[in-house]
Order: C-alpha cells, then sequence, then structure tokens
C-alpha cells in the first residue's frame, strides 16, 4: 500500500489534539454531562477505524505515525483527503474541515444528535459481540469433531451422548488457532480482546479446554484437560441464571447442582429436570427463578468436597431458600463425590433415585 502523502498530521492538528481535552468545536456531548475523560474512555470502546471499515470504507494510504487516509465519507471526494489516527481514535478532513472523534463521525454520516449516535454505536456493539460469540462457539464445536484427545476426555468424564454434546453446544480449544479464525470472519484485533475470548497478546484465553457456551450472557465456560494447566476458566461475564433452567420450569421438583459437567451427566442419566448453579452459590435471578410463587421440590446436589464446603453451602442455601417458601432437601453423595463422579464411577440413574429418596427421609 501506498506512503501517506503530505498532508494534516493528525497527533498535533488542534481539532484532534483538543479531543484529549477541551474540544474546540462544540461538543455535542458537553451538553449531557459528558467530560473530556469519559468522552476518551468511549473512544476506546468504540474504535474508530474498525466502524469506518465496517462502513465500507477503506483507507488508500499508511504512514508510520499510526496514521491512515482515504476518501472522505463526509463529501463528495476526488483524491485521499480523510485522516484518521489509529492511535487516539480521531479524525480530520482537510477537504471539508470536519473533525473529530467516532462519535462525532456517526453523528455527521447519519444525521444524529450526540444521545442518538452513542446508542447507534452501543446496539452495532452488542450486536457484533453476540456474532463473535455465535462464530467463536461454532469454531469450537467444529474442533471437537476433529481432536480425538478432546473426545476421549469427555468420554472419561462419562460423557458420551452426541445429543446430550450437541445440545449443550460443547467444544474443544485447542489454542492459537481462534484469533486467524475470527480475523479470517472480518473481525478486528480490538473485537476480539474486547469480547474476551483473546488476551491482548492475540492467545486463546480458552486454550486447550473443553468448552460450554452460556447463551444467557454470551459467556463460555472452559475445563481444561491438563490439570496443570488450571481446572476451570470462564469469560468475564455475569453468570446469569440457572442453566438449563427452561428444561425444569415447570417442574414440580428441580435438582441443583453446581457444574456443567454434573448438568450434562444427569441429563445423560435421564434427569432432565435438574439445573446448575455455575458454581456453589446462588445469585439474585437464580433466586428468583425458584422462588417464582410455584410450589416445587429442590434437590441441594452440591460437591461432597473433603473440606465440606458442599455440605456447609447446601446448609447456608436451604436456611435462605427455605425462608422464601420453598422446600429444600439435601442430597448426600458419598466423601468427595460429585455428581459426575458418581455416574463416572457406575452409578447409574436407578442409584442417583435412590440418593434423591434418602434425601426426603
Amino acid at each position: 500500500m501506498a506512503e501517506l502523502p503530505h498532508g494534516v498530521d493528525t497527533t498535533t492538528h488542534p481539532i484532534c489534539l483538543g479531543l484529549e481535552g477541551d474540544a474546540p468545536y462544540a461538543d455535542p456531548g458537553d451538553q449531557f454531562g459528558v467530560t473530556s475523560e469519559q468522552r476518551y474512555h468511549l473512544r476506546q470502546r468504540f474504535p474508530l477505524l474498525p466502524y469506518l471499515e465496517q462502513q465500507g470504507w477503506k483507507p488508500t494510504a499508511y504512514s508510520e505515525k499510526d496514521e491512515v487516509c482515504g476518501l472522505c465519507p463526509l463529501h463528495r471526494d476526488s483524491r485521499p483527503s480523510f485522516y484518521v489516527n489509529r492511535r487516539k481514535n480521531v479524525f480530520y478532513c482537510q477537504g471539508c474541515g470536519q473533525g473529530g472523534d467516532v462519535i462525532r463521525l456517526v453523528e455527521l454520516l447519519h444525521g444524529l444528535g450526540f444521545q442518538a449516535a452513542l446508542a447507534m454505536l452501543s446496539g452495532l456493539e452488542q450486536d457484533s459481540g453476540n456474532r463473535l460469540w455465535s462464530d467463536a462457539c461454532d469454531f469450537y464445536r467444529q474442533q471437537l469433531s476433529r481432536n480425538l484427545e478432546a473426545q476421549c476426555y469427555l468420554r472419561s468424564r462419562g460423557i458420551e451422548d452426541p445429543e446430550i454434546v450437541e445440545e449443550m453446544g460443547i467444544g474443544w480449544a485447542p489454542g492459537g488457532c481462534l484469533r486467524a479464525y475470527l480475523q479470517d470472519l472480518g473481525y478486528s484485533r480490538a473485537q476480539m480482546i474486547s469480547s474476551g475470548f483473546v488476551d491482548a497478546q492475540g492467545r486463546d484465553r480458552l486454550w486447550r479446554a473443553v468448552t460450554f457456551p452460556i447463551a444467557e450472557t454470551a459467556s463460555m465456560y472452559g475445563r481444561h484437560t491438563n490439570p496443570a494447566d488450571g481446572r476451570h476458566r470462564f469469560l468475564a461475564r455475569p453468570k446469569g441464571g440457572l442453566y438449563g433452567w427452561a428444561r425444569a420450569r415447570d417442574c414440580q421438583t428441580v435438582i441443583v447442582v453446581e457444574g456443567l459437567f454434573d448438568l450434562a451427566s444427569l441429563w445423560q442419566a435421564g434427569f432432565g429436570n435438574a439445573v446448575a448453579l455455575l458454581g456453589s452459590h446462588f445469585n439474585e435471578r437464580q433466586r428468583a427463578q425458584l422462588c417464582d410463587g410455584r410450589e416445587r421440590t429442590v434437590y441441594l446436589c452440591l460437591d461432597a468436597d473433603e473440606n465440606g464446603s458442599g455440605e456447609r453451602a447446601a446448609r447456608l442455601w436451604r436456611r435462605r431458600l427455605e425462608q422464601r417458601g420453598l422446600r429444600l432437601l439435601r442430597v448426600e453423595l458419598p466423601e468427595g463425590f460429585d455428581p459426575n463422579r458418581f455416574f463416572t464411577a457406575g452409578a447409574g440413574a436407578a442409584e442417583f433415585s435412590r440418593c434423591l429418596e434418602e434425601a426426603q427421609r
């Protein structure tokens, strides 16, 4: 690509310098109480160059000063006069004299006010984030079908029913491949990092892990197959409600477990009324789901850890949830067992049903 021709330096131009502090033009955000520091953070949240490229704008030249230039999208331009500073996320056009950040550009392109421009960018960010999450899920599912090690690991955890694997969207993150895959789909580095799937060095955060998508919050759980790499890994998202609640919400009895392998084991054994906490503690949304006014019996089947943490958590939540009108029963498994290990050790549906019966006594 050609070198940037002689033109405006967006690192020193007053319009672009002003955006680091008090903007020299009438900033439409000022009337809404947006400070220069807040505006700066908004620019980092909505990078300018990826937005321009999404609109079909193409740079014609680059320079070593973090600048690119191309035809101006704001007026009929016969030669490149539109300059973008990639580091500061600002633009200036020599031809029409307009300059600013991505919010200002959206205002000018679409004839919007400040709040409407910000809402449009937020909507695009959310849509893009959801698409990227969905594409990453597809990639991981494809990798599971191609990786014998991941398939063997699932079998070692007792998960063999292809319908359960498909329903839960289980996949495999090999590490080192996701960034190139997403880049080929047109996602920018900034979008990948913002999604949480890729770190600042471009590495897959869920490397060498069996993956479970969490659709409610566009999150992902990863379980490393090598204990040396750690055990659990989540994207930085809220955990949302009870995983599997759509299956269990109309049931008179609900079985609550901690993890997704536990849940997969119960679903595979025919206990479709099981849900997962994604941990050992209920959040407010999960409590509201269980305490929705319906008469319901809830079996708490938390891990029987040797340190007694599962038992303590079960006692705590039994007291708290019983105050909300639920009938809670604690399911006791052999010491050191969770539901997944219970089934992989050879137990079946009949043995687990007996544990449920014991909880009623």
